[in-house]
């Protein structure tokens, strides 16, 4: 008898943690499946490279520049919460075609970087960002931080710990002040215990694409379907994608730079603000906020931009880049 009810309670506890996984997320750490005697390139921006680093292998692309000069600075672009490397991908080959040094790379858990089993705060980013350095172990004294929406928090608190590697700062819509947050009571179902995960499973994997569209200043064009192929690519071949976009969701302060901000401001570093006045995501009202923390900063408003800039308003970004590189070009 004790034998039989030994038995039910182990099979109970098994069913359980599979419906769990089922449910709502796999556990441990859970890699994208890629043919690495594939020839074929995962994204359009240059020779797909991956390394292990602590908490997972990471994909990255870097390219050097052909002066195989180390006193330039060297760019690195950092994507932001939902949306992997290609978020970039109109804007990094234009400073590799100029002969700058560019490195890219997918955050923990979006894209072709594994997904582990961590709990997704800025820190786990930040200290993904400084180990890939310190493991590529690239020769360069200075970086050009490139940082879009979440990336943007990210590119600042490393600016806050590694002050004097950093030479510029690019901050395209970055979060880290005020943002538009889902409702109290859709937060209060995703705190839940099961319900949350599945929930937000849900959401995720129904978008309203008529609410959509509405982020986008041009939503009949190529960006918009793009965009959402990558979207449903990462959840039909990720398994850690979605898991890795709720633990970000509850664990990743969005409005946590002032800190930052405040330690950076007292720094010498030219620091650069793009933004567009239709962002519905993190509205425009922030931009100046920024500007203002950043005394010395320069500010560039594209008209009609939402938060998407980065993919419909492409030129425009690399203009103001260009121009913010050439007054600042000594540092």
């Amino acid at each position: 008898m004790l034998f039989l009810i030994l038995f039910l309670i182990i099979l109970i506890c098994i069913i359980l943690f599979k419906l769990h996984d089922y449910l709502t997320f796999q556990r441990g750490r859970l890699s994208r499946s890629y043919d690495r005697t594939s020839t074929t390139p995962i994204t359009k921006m240059g020779p797909d490279q991956f390394i292990e680093l602590s908490f997972g292998t990471v994909h990255y692309i870097y390219h050097p520049s052909s002066s195989s000069s180390l006193s330039l600075p060297l760019n690195i672009f950092v994507h932001g919460y939902s949306t992997p490397m290609e978020m970039w991908q109109y804007i990094f080959p234009t400073f590799v075609k100029d002969n700058q040094p560019c490195l890219i790379y997918d955050l923990y858990g979006r894209g072709w970087s594994d997904a582990p089993y961590v709990s997704m705060n800025i820190d786990i980013f930040v200290c993904q960002l400084a180990e890939l350095l310190y493991a590529l172990n690239l020769s360069y004294e200075k970086y050009n931080l490139f940082g879009v929406s979440m990336g943007g928090a990210i590119i600042q608190r490393f600016t806050e710990l590694y002050p004097s590697r950093v030479s510029k700062l690019i901050l395209c819509c970055p979060a880290g002040l005020n943002l538009v947050k889902p409702s109290k009571i859709r937060m209060f179902m995703i705190s839940l215990p099961i319900i949350g995960p599945i929930v937000f499973k849900y959401v995720m994997k129904h978008h309203d694409d008529e609410k959509e569209r509405l982020q986008w200043a041009f939503p009949d064009k190529e960006y918009y379907e793009e965009y959402k192929n990558l979207f449903r690519l990462g959840c039909q071949q990720h398994p850690g994608y979605l898991r890795s976009l709720f633990s970000t969701l509850t664990n990743f302060n969005f409005e946590s730079s002032l800190k930052s901000i405040e330690f950076i401001a007292k720094l010498n570093i030219p620091i650069l603000i793009i933004w567009g006045d239709n962002d519905t995501l993190i509205p425009v009202e922030n931009a100046y906020r920024y500007h203002q923390l950043y005394k010395n900063s320069s500010l560039t408003i594209i008209p009609g931009a939402t938060h998407m800039l980065l993919l419909e308003h492409t030129q425009q970004i690399i203009d103001s880049i260009r121009a913010f590189f050439e007054k600042y070009k000594s540092n």
